[in-house]
Parts: C-alpha cells; structure tokens; sequence
C-alpha cells in the first residue's frame, strides 16, 4: 500500500529528533485476548506502523546513533510451526528486510543482548521510548514497562518519550499518504451511495447500515471505525452504537461511518431523510448546520488557526438558528451543540496533532458541526474529509451527496429506477 521509501524518510526523521550517543525504541504492541482461544484483529501501533511498515506484534524498533553515524534494527518475533499451520502467519529475517528495507532485522531472543546500555555501560547518555501520549499513567504498555526497568537499571540515565515528536510529523502528509485517504473517501463514497441507493422506511438500521459493510468489502477494504447508523431520536446520541431501531417514514437518519484504505482512514457524517424527502422543519434544520460546515471549509487554509474553524461553525449557526426564531442569543446554541466540530485523521480516525496550530499544506482533518434537537427526535450532523492545499482546501469526501437538492435527486431517482424495475420483472 505505500512504499518502503516512505518509510524509511520517516525513520529519518525519527533519527533526527536523537542526540549523539543515545538509543530509542518504538514497540509494534501486544495481541490481546478477546475471548477463549481467539485474540482481537491486530493493528499495531501507529507510530511504529509509521517508522517501519511492519504489521505483526511482538517487534522492536531499535535505533542506536553514535558520532551521528544510525544504525537501524528490528527485532522480530519467531513464528512456529503452530502459527504457521492455523492462522498462515509464516516469515523470516530475509523476508521482512525484504518487506521493509531496513537493513538489520533478527529475533527478539537477540532483542536484550543488542541493548548497548546493557552490554556496553557508559556508551548511552540518553533513551528515547515511544510512549503513547494518551494513556494513562497506570495503564500498563511494553513501552512504558520497559521505560521502568531501563530507569531501574540505571537511573542517571534520563529517557525522553518521543510520542510528540512523532505526533509532530504524522500531522503533515507526504503525497503518498494523501492518495491512500483519498482511495479511502472515495470507497466510502461508494458505500454512501450504495446505502442512498436502498434507503427506505421499515428497513432497521442494521440492515441499511450492510449496504455499506458490503461496498467495504467488495474493495477491499476496512472500516475506520464501527459504524454509527441512527435514527430518529438515536441521532442525538454522539455515540449511539446498537443500529437496531427500525426507521420509519419521516424519519431522518444520521450515518457516520468511513473506509480505511492502507492504514489511512476517511470519517464522514451524512444525515438523510428516510422516505426521500426533508420536510420542511428538517429542511430549514438541516440547512443551518450545512451552513455552519461551509463557512468552516471556506476559511480553511494555510496559516488559519485549528481551532478557530469551531467558531466559525458555531456563529454561523447561532446566526441562523436567531433567523429561525429557536434561539434569541448566540450563546443558547450550546443547548444543541455538543461536541468539537472536527479532528486531524490519519493512521487513527481521530489522529495526533495539536489543535491550537495553525493549518499547513498537506495536512488532512474533518470538519462536523452539528445540531441535535431532543424534543423534535431530530439530530443533523454533516462531517467532510479535507485536504489543506496551497491556498485553501480540497474536500476529499466531495463526491457524496450533501446538499438538500443533492440528496433528494439522488434518492428520487433510485427510487424512481427501483420501481421501474419491480414492474419489469
């Protein structure tokens, strides 16, 4: 899916952020247990994922610098003949140096002994372990123990967690990286379109929602993250996870769902109405929160501050919603909207990066205001996917039906096509 130069550019970057004389460490992570003899799907961990391409647990990235000459090892696991036999999982040294290009790949048994702090005392002024910033001190990971032990060994030695740094780097995408999200919104459009496609009341919202499962899989692809299909007053749930409310005529219902394409992801949030038309309470509602993400993409470009894009969508809406006579001050929008109106995505649908920056050139995030009215059974969110260009932004998820006009076209005219074909059969 991407190169191993790509990889190896990011190593090289990682290798920057290392003084003289000093040794750092990034882990793949652990399989976990899910229950009985089977385990959870294993996707290892971004910023090792990052640096190596490797997929499989257990592995260490080792990179050692002295007299600003890097040496470069991963350490791999030995699949037996067990793994080999029931899950297929067969690879060697020679295989994953070919896979990855790096140059020194051997066994994790070989993993201790190659430590230079270890065999070497004194040789080693500084540690970098890759911690991941969001967990909780108490939470146990391979990194953070064997930040413990290293510390235990020799505590004079100081260790610096690199997670920000790398956070740093994956906030900007390399052109390579911006093609796997756009592959990645384009299947998610497919999947849209295939789900506007067979819209209608009496379905259940689980069986509107494998419409998209099935575009997923006939490309190939995965989800980003488990589908959010919600209905009526579901929708004003921001994590409604159960898909089981069968929609009724009237209804709206509230899609957020995504493709993940080579690692990288696509999150989109659509809201349409079930019978294929907005009345008009839905319409006038619908329209304020489209509005609110319009005048968020519209300012977004190089050199705009992040988190300002909130505001934006907020005031446009408040704005609106006065017109409407539902609120009387800006403020009272607080009584509908309830969480951020976006987030940078990558290898993680809610991806590292630091909100209070200033958008670049090749950054990739989302934007998704939203309003959500309990007493009408009636939450609209609308989330694109955007490329930063050079002088403004390309929305990757463009190809999906998102205004009122756009969306009831596209639903009359499958249902149109639907019962022709019912009477030609």
């Amino acid at each position: 899916m991407i190169s191993k130069d790509f990889h190896a550019s990011r190593r090289a970057l990682y290798a920057s952020v290392l003084k003289d004389d000093s040794v750092g460490f990034v882990f793949a992570g652990r399989e976990r247990e899910w229950k009985g003899d089977e385990m959870y799907p294993f996707i290892p961990y971004a910023n090792f994922y990052y640096l190596t391409g490797f997929t499989y647990p257990e592995a260490v990235l080792m990179v050692v610098k002295r007299n600003g000459h890097v040496r470069e090892t991963l350490f791999i696991d030995h699949p037996d003949e067990k793994a080999k036999r029931w899950t297929g999982v067969s690879y060697t040294k020679e295989s994953v140096k070919e896979q990855t290009g790096i140059g020194n790949v051997d066994y994790l048994e070989r993993f201790e002994q190659a430590i230079p702090l270890f065999g070497e005392p004194g040789l080693i002024r500084q540690i970098y372990i890759d911690i991941p910033g969001w967990e909780r001190p108490f939470v146990k990971n391979e990194a953070r123990e064997f930040a413990s032990r290293l510390h235990d060994f020799d505590p004079t030695i100081p260790i610096y967690n690199t997670f920000q740094d790398l956070a740093y780097f994956r906030q900007v995408k390399t052109k390579e990286e911006i093609a796997l999200h756009r592959t990645a919104c384009d299947i998610t459009a497919i999947g849209v379109k295939n789900i506007l496609s067979h819209l209608r009341p009496g379905m259940h919202e689980y069986e509107i929602e494998a419409y998209f499962d099935f575009s997923l899989k006939s490309h190939h692809a995965d989800h980003a993250f488990p589908t959010i299909a919600a209905s009526g007053i579901n929708a004003c749930c921001m994590h409604y996870d159960a898909n089981d409310r069968q929609m009724e005529k009237g209804d709206l219902i509230l899609f957020d769902l995504g493709a993940r394409w080579g690692g990288y992801n696509a999150d989109v949030s659509r809201t349409f109405p079930v019978s294929g038309r907005f009345t008009e309470q839905q319409k006038a509602l619908y329209e304020v929160v489209l509005k609110g993400l319009e005048v968020a993409i519209a300012a977004s470009k190089p050199g705009q501050p992040k988190n300002e894009l909130q505001d934006l969508s907020k005031q446009a809406m408040a704005k609106e919603l006065i017109r409407l006579g539902i609120i009387q001050e800006p403020e009272e929008i607080n009584r509908y909207y309830f969480h951020g109106s976006g987030h940078y995505i990558g290898l993680y649908t809610h991806d590292v990066g630091d909100d209070n920056a200033p958008l670049e050139e090749d950054m990739v995030f989302t934007l998704e205001p939203g309003l959500y009215f309990d007493d009408l059974g009636i939450g609209i969110r609308i989330e694109d996917t955007l490329l930063v260009t050079k002088d403004g932004c390309e929305v990757l998820s463009g190809g999906i039906p998102k205004t009122v006009e756009e969306i009831e076209t596209f639903m009359q005219e499958y249902a149109a096509s639907n019962e022709t074909a019912s009477l030609t059969v």
